[in-house]
């Protein structure tokens, strides 16, 4: 694979600093998602700059198709945004994991508020090296997660040996107008973040030798859907 490396992309720390940027923004950023309490300026931008958000979760709920009754793996689960919703829609077993406490918190209490927590396991844990028995769930999906690793191929193959089914990711787009300004605001938190090329995402899809790729621009991003049956 001929995608960038670490010494292309290099990260200040092991975790590139997206721990410590989560765990002091956990509330400010899931509340992205929340459309109660915003004024026009934050609805503005929510849905002009933001509705690659909107349309991501579409396209992942798409992916989920059919599941009732089926389980799901979400790496960097975040506040429980998809966990959550996947739960209330009808999978039997959800587990979201991350590395930031606050975002795990956030999506504990959400999934009791819901009524879905005995069906939402929340773990804070690596993907690379959390126990996952082969093709032990339904589904996996990652969520704003692949903007952070300066090496994907490892965090793709390892949602790829978990699902059985389908995998469905997200994964900014190099070449966008608004691309520079998220360089810039990362930096200033001394967060590491990673672009992809189209060809970047297409040999990165290879690596895991899909049965069917189904690549989806949205604008600032692309949504990678890997079908393994």
């Amino acid at each position: 694979m001929t995608t960038a490396s670490t010494s292309r992309h290099p990260a200040p720390r092991a975790d590139g600093g997206a721990r410590a940027f989560f765990e002091g923004y956990a509330a400010d950023f899931d509340h992205i998602y929340d459309d109660t309490g915003k004024g026009p300026v934050a609805r503005f931008i929510d849905t002009h700059l933001r509705r690659e958000m909107r349309i991501r979760f579409e396209n992942a709920f798409e992916t989920l198709e059919p599941l009732a009754g089926h389980s799901l793996l979400d790496a960097g689960c975040g506040g429980g945004r998809y966990a959550i919703p996947a739960a209330k829609a009808g999978a039997a077993r959800v587990l979201g994991l991350d590395f930031s406490e606050p975002m795990l918190e956030l999506a504990r209490e959400k999934a009791a508020a819901e009524g879905v927590a005995e069906r939402c396991e929340f773990v804070n844990a690596d993907l690379l090296s959390h126990p996952l028995p082969e093709k032990s769930f339904d589904y996996a999906i990652a969520i704003g997660f692949f903007d952070y690793q300066a090496d994907p191929e490892p965090a793709l193959r390892a949602l790829a040996r978990a699902a059985r089914r389908r995998v469905f990711i997200s994964l900014p787009k190099r070449w966008h107008v608004l691309t520079p300004q998220r360089k810039v605001r990362y930096a200033l938190f001394k967060c590491f973040v990673r672009f992809y090329s189209r060809a970047e995402v297409e040999r990165l899809a290879a690596s895991v030798a899909p049965r069917r790729t189904t690549i989806l621009d949205i604008g600032r991003e692309y949504n990678l859907r890997l079908d393994f049956e």
